[in-house]
């Protein structure tokens, strides 16, 4: 193995971060090595958010140390384009005139630099990533005018225009139907092993997202457990993960929802 295969993605040591007073992650050890697609889960306000956007460096920690591909303080050190970000999903105008090309263009602007215009090359990237997601007959489309799943196709296609060796999502399915759920967990999946992405993706679609995933990370301002999602997802685990008592309906071999006892219309 050499020292770049054993160089890990993400590392995280004794990471805590606090905000308005309150302690939002804990101590938080975690590493994520190359290759691997990591699903996180825990309940709302555990601190999922945070812990993505201190990976990208956009929330130093007060305490511990983030790296990212060996680098300390990425955002600051780390090479460019090397992490895709798709966020949790945007809200669209759908009278907003912009093209869906244009938006995955957009993806080509951190690469290029300031002051750079995008030429043939970089328009030839961004429908090659439109075609990845098998978006490109909807090129000339205006954003607004797609479905939900559509749009977040679209956006994947933007993070990979930087062509990154980390794609990082944040409840990338938050509104989408669940067929469309799991077409979109395919494409991830696919993109994965073509692209040799490592992925780190938070979802509450605790079921689906784990016949997809190597490994789960379940969190509730700390890491409870970190492994192979049939050694974790166990009731006990997410008991302690969510702070309560949960109800697991089981889909397969794996929980499709978990309910809150105390919160029964509250799923996730």
């Amino acid at each position: 193995m050499t020292s770049s295969e054993s160089t890990p993605i993400v590392k995280l040591d004794s990471v805590t971060v606090s905000m308005n007073g309150k302690t939002v992650l804990d101590d938080i050890n975690l590493v994520i090595g190359p290759g691997v697609h990591t699903g996180i889960i825990g309940p709302n306000g555990g601190g999922k958010t945070t812990l993505l956007k201190v990976i990208l460096g956009l929330i130093p920690p007060d305490r511990g140390t983030v790296q990212l591909f060996g680098h300390l303080n990425p955002g600051e050190t780390s090479p460019k384009g090397m992490v895709g970000y798709v966020p949790q999903k945007c809200v669209v105008d759908p009278r907003f005139p912009v093209s869906v090309f244009d938006v995955v263009m957009m993806g080509r602007y951190g690469p290029l630099g300031l002051f750079r215009r995008p030429g043939k090359k970089d328009r030839d990237v961004a429908m090659e990533n439109l075609q990845k997601v098998e978006m490109e007959k909807f090129a000339d489309r205006p954003i607004g005018h797609l479905s939900g799943g559509e749009q977040q196709k679209v956006f994947i296609a933007r993070a990979l225009c930087s062509s990154p060796q980390l794609l990082i999502l944040d409840e990338p399915t938050t509104g989408v139907d669940v067929q469309s759920q799991d077409q979109f967990y395919r494409l991830i999946n696919q993109l994965k092993i073509e692209l040799g992405l490592t992925v780190i993706m938070v979802s509450h679609d605790v079921g689906m997202i784990t016949s997809y995933i190597d490994d789960l990370v379940c969190i509730n301002q700390r890491v409870f457990i970190h492994g192979k999602s049939p050694d974790v997802l166990s009731e006990k685990i997410l008991q302690e993960t969510y702070g309560c008592e949960v109800e697991m309906i089981f889909h397969g071999h794996f929980p499709h929802r978990v309910i809150d006892q105390h919160n029964p219309e509250e799923t996730e």
